[in-house]
């Protein structure tokens, strides 16, 4: 089969790399970004992505660029807080990193990997079919599409209004912290969200906040309101390394047209992420992973079904 996979962060990469393994598709992997590229997220991963890599024979090469996490320190809505240690369990790889050693490891598996070109446009046949895709100059042909565009999926064909929580945040060094822990803030003013400080490296830490997008108070407001209770006296001094990022997360109860002749969709742009945390790079690796398994396994009739099918179950 061709197979174009439109979007190369964990979801539309991880299918590459899964499909150009099993050496039987004309795989290609099309982005709009030059790699790497900074990408908006906590960088966090949790035990169940780690499990997903190790899985996908990534974990030996992202090991020795993830900052180990054994721990948590939670505060709860009335202040009362708790920390929870053990083994280490879970990383924080920054997404310039992560995404770009996935992606590059698909293209070493003998996926295409077409950088700087944003698609804009799917190609459909008489019968309304999914046959590829276009920038508005060029088009590329193929038997299926897989979208992995994130939360702003100009693709999507689900109508229904998008749930979402806003993001915000920022990177430092100088902050002090625990070592080999994350901490998280469920302060009552971004309810039912959070705030966060997770390390990156020993010296930078990456702080923000996920809060109700029909706020009306301006972004960094509500940030520092959150943070300047949690954690402001302990940036004193600090430098800001990376100016503030902000971003959406797209989530859902129940999956909804995450498939269509000719197409599947992957990760964020089927609105696969969790509601109560924010997480996405779990189900993006996951996803991603189970849609390149279904390729290899259904009858061509047969996908777009058995896909919905098993995301629906998962």
């Amino acid at each position: 089969m061709r197979i174009v996979v439109v979007g190369a962060g964990p979801a539309g990469a991880t299918a590459a790399l899964v499909l150009a393994r099993q050496k039987r598709h004309e795989v290609v992997l099309v982005d709009r970004d030059t790699f790497p590229r900074v990408k908006t997220c906590g960088s966090a991963l949790s035990p169940r992505s780690i499990a997903l890599l190790q899985e996908l024979e990534l974990a030996p090469v992202l090991r020795p660029k993830a900052y180990g996490i054994c721990g948590l320190r939670f505060t709860g809505p009335v202040g009362r807080l708790s920390t929870m240690s053990g083994p280490e369990a879970a990383w924080v790889i920054p997404r310039a990193e992560l995404d770009a050693e996935i992606a590059f490891a698909a293209e070493r598996a003998g996926a295409r990997f077409v950088q700087g070109v944003k698609v804009i446009r799917a190609l459909r046949d008489a019968s309304g079919h999914i046959r590829g895709v276009s920038d508005g100059k060029q088009e590329i042909e193929a038997d299926l599409v897989l979208f992995a565009d994130g939360a702003h999926s100009r693709f999507s064909e689900d109508t229904r209004t998008k749930r979402q929580i806003a993001t915000i945040m920022g990177w430092w060094e100088g902050v002090s912290f625990q070592p080999g822990l994350v901490e998280m803030w469920f302060d009552r003013r971004v309810k039912p969200w959070y705030g966060w400080l997770f390390p990156e490296t020993s010296k930078r830490v990456n702080i923000g906040i996920c809060y109700d997008p029909a706020d009306p108070v301006q972004p960094r407001d509500i940030f520092w309101a959150v943070v300047g209770k949690h954690v402001g006296a302990r940036m004193n001094g600090a430098d800001m390394v990376q100016r503030f990022r902000g971003a959406p997360i797209v989530y859902t109860e129940r999956p909804e047209r995450v498939s269509a002749p000719g197409a599947l969709w992957i990760g964020e742009a089927a609105r696969l992420t969790n509601a109560a945390t924010g997480e996405g790079i779990c189900y993006a690796l996951q996803s991603g992973a189970m849609a390149a398994q279904l390729v290899g396994r259904s009858q061509d009739g047969a996908l777009v079904e058995a896909y919905r099918q098993a995301i629906r179950r998962t």
